[in-house]
């Protein structure tokens, strides 16, 4: 039995080797029949691999180039943007301290042109009133003077017994006298 079993042994490693031999060949035989065009397209695929990884390389670099750019770009207009809200901003502040400073000028001056109108208005008013007691002094004195003449005129006539024509003209002169004095 033993025996059995080396020969089953052999026959299976002659078979092994056997196969051994015949995918040697086989490998060969393709090596001859397909190599070239297996080494040519083996190379081929490499060439192809090294350009893909190239050109996605290249890519990649223009890509973040082309991101860092518009960062800067963006970065810049961001700048000018705040810039210029800074700008209108300080302007705005500006003018409304401007308008604000021009609104407290026009109120002082309101204020001191009512004070003065104020003022001059009371001066005006007791420049009238002095002058109408002024005029109404004189006119009370023109009046009891015009008055005492009257009566002395009156007397007069009474004394002398003039007639009535006389002392309407004398009446007539005196009033046009009054009337002219108080012109």
């Amino acid at each position: 039995m033993a025996s059995k079993k080396s020969d089953n042994k052999d026959i299976v490693e002659e078979a092994v080797n056997k196969s051994d031999e015949t995918s040697s060949e086989l490998a060969t035989l393709r090596q001859i029949v397909f190599g070239a065009a297996q080494a040519d397209i083996e190379n081929r695929l490499s060439v192809l691999e090294n350009k893909m990884l190239e050109r996605f390389q290249q890519s990649d670099q223009k890509l973040a180039e082309h991101v860092k750019e518009l960062n800067t770009v963006m970065q810049n207009g961001f700048e000018d943007m705040q810039n210029k809200v800074n700008s209108v901003d300080k302007q705005y502040e500006d003018k409304t301290a401007e308008l604000h400073a021009y609104a407290d000028k026009l109120s002082s001056e309101l204020e001191m042109s009512d004070t003065n109108g104020r003022q001059e208005t009371d001066e005006l008013h007791s420049r009238v009133d002095k002058e109408v007691a002024l005029l109404t002094e004189k006119y009370d004195a023109r009046f009891a003077e015009a008055l005492e003449r009257l009566d002395q005129v009156t007397k007069e006539l009474s004394s002398t017994k003039t007639d009535r024509k006389t002392l309407a003209k004398l009446l007539a002169t005196m009033a046009i006298n009054l009337e002219t004095d108080e012109d």
